[in-house]
C-alpha cells in the first residue's frame, strides 16, 4: 500500500511538472516581453513572433522600435530576428540582464527641430522611475543597414554592412549607452575608407566618436576624434591624422587642391609619392553642395616623395626660369592652409627638391577655382632664368599668376607693371646698399 501511494505521489508530481512546463511554453509572453522592452528603451516595442527555448532563453523575430513625439509615424529599429541572451522570468521581473545578437537590422537616427529621436531613450532607473525595468545589456548588430537623416535640411546618408557593439546600462543615476563601430567600407566625397572603426558616447547635444581608425588604400592610415552635434549650426567636426597615404590613389583630387602644382589634368597626372596630415574641419551638411558652403578648418600636409610627371604645373612652372620639361622629385612639400567661404587659402607652402622651392600664396576654390601667385626668383637662381634671365638680375621678384581651374590651369606671366615695379624695387634696393 504504501509502495502504491509513493508511486501515485510521484506520478502526481511528473503530471505537476508536466503540465507547469506545457502551461509555461504555450503561455504567450509576447506582449509582456514587448511591454517589458519599451519601459526599458522608452519607445513602442511590437514583436511578430517569439520562441523560448528549454531554458527560458528567447528569440524575438520581426521585432520594431517605433519612435516617440515629435517623431511620430517613424521607426527607430527594425530587425528581423533578436537572439536575446537574457532570462526570461528575470525579464518579466523587470531585469534585463545579459546579451543580444542582432541580425538583418535596419537603424534609423533623424534629426528635426534641433532634436533627434534618440533623445530619452534608456530612460533612468531611479525613485520616479518606479517600475522602469533595470537594464545592462551587452547588444552586437551584425550587418546592419544605418540611416542617419536631417529633416531640417532635406539630407541623408546611408552606410550598409555597419557592425554596432553596444552596451546599454541603465543601474546608475545617469544612463550609459557605449557603442563601438565597425563598418567594411565607406565612401565619402570621393575617398573610401576601408576597416573604418570607432567608439561613440551619445549625450543630448552630440555623438562623440572616439579612437576613429581606418585604413586608406594598402598602407594609409586615418585616425582621430570627431562629433556629429545634435543641435546648433554645425552637423559634424573631426580632427584627424593621416600617414603613408598613397598620392596614386583616390586621395589625389583633394590633395590637388592644398597643393595645385600636383594638378595639369588631374586625371591625368600620374603624381607618385605619400602623404601624411593633420586636418581639423568642421561643417554643416551632409552632402558636397551644403558642406562646400559652410565647411571651415585648418592644417597642415606634408608630401613625401613626390614624383611629378613632365605635364604637371610645377614643371611648367619651372620652365619658364629656364629649367627643362622632365620630370621632377620632390623630397618634401609642407602645406599649410586654412579654408572657410568656399576656398582654401595658403598659409605657407615650403618645397624640398632638386633646389626647387617655390612660394605659393593665394587661394583655392572648393569648386577647383585656382587664384593663387608664384614667385619665380627662387626659380630662377637655380635654373638661370630663361626668358627672364636679365629681368631677374635687377629685379626683387617674378610674379606669376595661376589661373584658371584644377582640370584645367593656366600660367599666366609677369604684367609689365608687375615687371617694373619689381625693377624699381631692384634699383632702390642696390641704392641703399651702396655706401
Amino acid at each position: 500500500m504504501r509502495r502504491t501511494l509513493l508511486l501515485l505521489a510521484g506520478l502526481v508530481l511528473v503530471a505537476s511538472l508536466g503540465l507547469g512546463w506545457w502551461w509555461w511554453s504555450h503561455r504567450d509572453f509576447t506582449a509582456e516581453v514587448a511591454s517589458r522592452l519599451s519601459e526599458a528603451l522608452g519607445r513602442p516595442v511590437t514583436i511578430g513572433r517569439m520562441a523560448i527555448d528549454p531554458r527560458g532563453m528567447i528569440d524575438l523575430y520581426e521585432v520594431t522600435i517605433a519612435d516617440v513625439a515629435p517623431f511620430e509615424g517613424t521607426q527607430l529599429l527594425h530587425a528581423e530576428h533578436i537572439d536575446l541572451e537574457v532570462s526570461l522570468s528575470a525579464l518579466l521581473d523587470r531585469e534585463i540582464v545579459g546579451v543580444v545578437s542582432v541580425q538583418a537590422v535596419e537603424l534609423h537616427v533623424t534629426k528635426r527641430d534641433g532634436a533627434t529621436n534618440l533623445a530619452g531613450l534608456l530612460p533612468r532607473r531611479g525613485a520616479s522611475t518606479g517600475g522602469v525595468a533595470q537594464v545592462h545589456l551587452d547588444v552586437a548588430l551584425h550587418d546592419a543597414k544605418l540611416r542617419i537623416e536631417d529633416a531640417d535640411r532635406g539630407e541623408s546618408l546611408e552606410l550598409e554592412g555597419v557592425d554596432v557593439r553596444a552596451l546599454l546600462d541603465n543601474r546608475d543615476d545617469a544612463p550609459q549607452a557605449e557603442v563601438a563601430l565597425e563598418i567594411d567600407r565607406v565612401s565619402l566625397h570621393g575617398v573610401t575608407l576601408d576597416h573604418v572603426v570607432a567608439t561613440a558616447r551619445a549625450s543630448r547635444d552630440a555623438v562623440a566618436l572616439q579612437d576613429l581608425h581606418a585604413s586608406l588604400g594598402e598602407h594609409g592610415t586615418l585616425e582621430g576624434d570627431g562629433e556629429l552635434f545634435l543641435r546648433g549650426d554645425r552637423s559634424w567636426r573631426f580632427a584627424i591624422a593621416l600617414a603613408d597615404v598613397d598620392l596614386a590613389g583616390d586621395v589625389r583630387p583633394l590633395v590637388s587642391s592644398l597643393y595645385p602644382p600636383l594638378s595639369a589634368s588631374v586625371d591625368a597626372t600620374a603624381a607618385s609619392g605619400s602623404l601624411g596630415a593633420e586636418l581639423t574641419v568642421s561643417a554643416t551638411g551632409l552632402h558636397w553642395p551644403r558642406v562646400r558652403e559652410s565647411l571651415i578648418g585648418s592644417g597642415v600636409v606634408r608630401l613625401h616623395d613626390v614624383a611629378l610627371p613632365a605635364q604637371s604645373l610645377l614643371v611648367d612652372l619651372a620652365a619658364l626660369a629656364g629649367r627643362s620639361s622632365d620630370a621632377v622629385h620632390l623630397r618634401r612639400v609642407a602645406i599649410e592652409f586654412t579654408a572657410a567661404q568656399g576656398w582654401i587659402t595658403l598659409a605657407r607652402v615650403t618645397t624640398d627638391g632638386e633646389q626647387v622651392d617655390v612660394p605659393l600664396t593665394g587661394r583655392v576654390g572648393f569648386d577647383g577655382t585656382l587664384d593663387l601667385r608664384a614667385d619665380l626668383m627662387p626659380l630662377v637662381a637655380v635654373f638661370g632664368g630663361g626668358a627672364y634671365r636679365a629681368v631677374a638680375r635687377h629685379a626683387t621678384s617674378l610674379p606669376v599668376r595661376i589661373e584658371g581651374t584644377l582640370d584645367a590651369p593656366r600660367l599666366a606671366p609677369p604684367r609689365a607693371s608687375e615687371i617694373g615695379a619689381s625693377l624699381l624695387g631692384g634699383a632702390i634696393r642696390r641704392a641703399l646698399e651702396q655706401p
